[in-house]
């Protein structure tokens, strides 16, 4: 009698990885064959249509979570002083430029190293759910996180144990 062959075991940041660049080819045309700028949602400060516009251009989207982008926008704004201002000029850099996202850190690492740091930011919030770094990140968001809700439909959020305290740490039979 053979042994049955063990399952290949790949690590959650491999598949992670591997499914970011696969979600980033259509994505990727999306962005470059059609327009990248979303009309403005009425009632929002100038900085507010900014910072969502910026969020919509950035992820690929076509409609973002609009209390998690409050959340966001407000996290950041506590932790960011020139937040505002920020957003407001590197809207306007986009626009005044006309450049695709797919350009968009190299164009800004060359002409505008100011505002280099905000794409990254802004993404960073989007796809994991944390505003800021180190001691003053904050937790937004875990299960709606875009990293997550990308692979919504076939997993479920690695924090959820279902069954008693502890089972997650032991082998399955």
């Amino acid at each position: 009698m053979s042994q049955p062959e063990k399952p290949i075991r790949i690590s959650r940041r491999v598949f992670l990885g591997g499914a970011l660049a696969a979600l980033s080819v259509p994505l990727m045309n999306k962005l470059l064959l059609s327009p990248v700028y979303a009309a403005p949602v009425a009632g929002l400060s100038q900085a507010k249509q900014d910072f969502t516009q910026l969020s919509l251009y950035l992820t690929g989207h076509d409609q973002l979570d609009p209390a998690l982008s409050e959340r966001y926008y407000q996290t950041m704004l506590a932790l960011y002083p020139e937040f505002t201002s920020q957003v407001q000029a590197l809207q306007a850099f986009i626009t005044a430029n006309h450049i695709d996202a797919a350009d968009l850190q190299k164009t800004l690492d060359a002409q505008q190293p100011a505002l280099a740091k905000l794409p990254r930011s802004i993404l960073q919030a989007w796809y994991l759910g944390v505003v800021g770094d180190g001691k003053q990140a904050v937790c937004l968001a875990y299960e709606n996180a875009l990293m997550n809700v990308a692979v919504r439909d076939h997993l479920n959020p690695p924090s959820y144990a279902y069954g008693a305290y502890g089972t997650w740490a032991k082998q399955p039979v």
